[in-house]
């Protein structure tokens, strides 16, 4: 499929299923990055390990992520560079280390929250690559500031505080504050629902459905409504997830919950 195909909008369906291969290649590289744990020495993911990357036309992405003080009452940062000498692309995240100054719950659920937001930033930048020829890619980052470089004001930071709680719930998607066109590129007509991997980023079926399964195969006995439960509370205090978010999420697979474990 050539990028010119992919100016038609595509069907719900199809939608779907591209975001949902989008994260099923983006989740090992969050998962390495270890957001929670970042330090003022950068965390870095060479894209070109991960087969499905490279098949996906990621290969010369690397990814750093760090905590930083210099961003200026922001609370992340998302900037790409491109390193001619080596032919790489690179995406740096940088982390408010406020954000670090405690372990307790906010503060867990806050970094996480930035972390993500500013990674699929990062991840529209590296689909882009993908649909543009590289040179048109290097042109359209190089002639924008705002692609090249996008932070989480403290405005940002507020507002997603007070409203992830709903970003799964179906009658309130005019109350999200992050719908797809906010991470999307200018020119990006690729299939991927950015606002939805960034929701599954935070919390997928698939991560329910691990939780749930580990811990019944610790209890096979397990009554439904006990281990939903016990899910929920290792989701909110080990995921670091607004509680909220998780009962909305919860919800939503409630039908495929009870089919697979009742």
């Amino acid at each position: 499929m050539t990028y010119d195909d992919m100016q038609i909008a595509p069907s719900q369906t199809i939608t779907a299923q591209v975001t949902e291969a989008a994260f099923n290649i983006l989740r090992p590289v969050l998962q390495e990055l270890k957001v929670q744990e970042l330090k003022k020495e950068p965390s870095i993911v060479r894209a070109s390990k991960y087969d499905d990357l490279i098949t996906a036309g990621m290969e010369r992405w690397i990814i750093i992520a760090r905590r930083t003080a210099s961003l200026e009452g922001n609370r992340g940062c998302a900037a790409i560079a491109f390193d001619k000498t080596n032919n790489l692309f690179l995406l740096a995240i940088n982390i408010d280390e406020k954000l670090f100054e405690n372990d307790g719950y906010e503060l867990r659920v806050q970094r996480k929250m930035v972390a993500v937001h500013e990674f699929v930033h990062g991840a529209a930048h590296m689909f882009m690559s993908t649909f543009l020829k590289p040179i048109l890619y290097i042109e359209s980052m190089q002639l924008s500031m705002t692609s090249k470089v996008k932070m989480t004001t403290s405005d940002e930071f507020n507002i997603m505080l007070s409203t992830i709680g709903q970003l799964s719930n179906k009658d309130k998607t005019g109350n999200q504050p992050f719908a797809d066109g906010h991470f999307r590129l200018g020119g990006d007509g690729s299939p991927i629902n950015y606002s939805e991997l960034y929701i599954n980023l935070l919390l997928s079926y698939r991560l329910i459905l691990e939780t749930m399964t580990s811990i019944r195969l610790y209890d096979d006995k397990i009554d439904i409504s006990r281990l939903i439960t016990l899910s929920f509370n290792y989701l909110v205090e080990k995921k670091a997830l607004d509680k909220e978010f998780v009962i909305t999420r919860m919800k939503l697979f409630l039908p495929r919950i009870f089919e697979k474990f009742a």
